[in-house]
């Protein structure tokens, strides 16, 4: 009698024990899993320039602009996650007008695209130039990119 309440007693206590340790187990494995996924995904970087944005706008017959085929190719790849466009010029001629024109005729496109594109790197405009359009300045901010860092 005393060994089957002694017994009983034992697996009250390691039930649960050894339910525990499964489902941390499980729980594990599922983090496993996502953390594979998520270092097999890569991603890309795009530079552009003043003269040079060919890969992230392609400007049609009739002289309206719409996103690349790179930025379509890389958007619709499930194996990529973020796509980055980077800034690779020197800026500093850019007034105010020629801000709003980036943001309208060149990069606003492929960031409205999908939203695996980002902004990286910086402008550096003209001083001064970037205040005088505050909305397109809080727009590159808020896209990733920095409007003079260095100074």
């Amino acid at each position: 009698m005393k060994y089957t309440k002694m017994l009983s007693y034992k697996l009250k206590k390691a039930l649960p024990a050894i339910g525990m340790m499964g489902s941390m187990l499980m729980t594990t494995s599922c983090e496993q899993e996502k953390d594979d996924y998520e270092n097999q995904q890569k991603t890309i970087e795009l530079t552009f320039g003043v003269w040079d944005s060919h890969n992230i706008v392609k400007i049609l017959p009739d002289g309206t602009r719409t996103v690349s085929d790179t930025i379509i190719k890389y958007a619709n790849d499930p194996t990529i996650k973020t796509i980055y466009l980077v800034t690779n010029d020197d800026w500093s001629g850019c007034t105010h007008p020629t801000i709003t024109a980036i943001r309208v005729n060149g990069v606003e496109h492929p960031i409205n695209y999908s939203s695996k594109v980002r902004g990286k790197g910086d402008f550096n405009f003209r001083l001064g130039e970037a205040s005088r359009v505050p909305e397109d300045s809080l727009w590159f901010v808020r896209n990733g990119w920095t409007i003079n860092k260095n100074r």
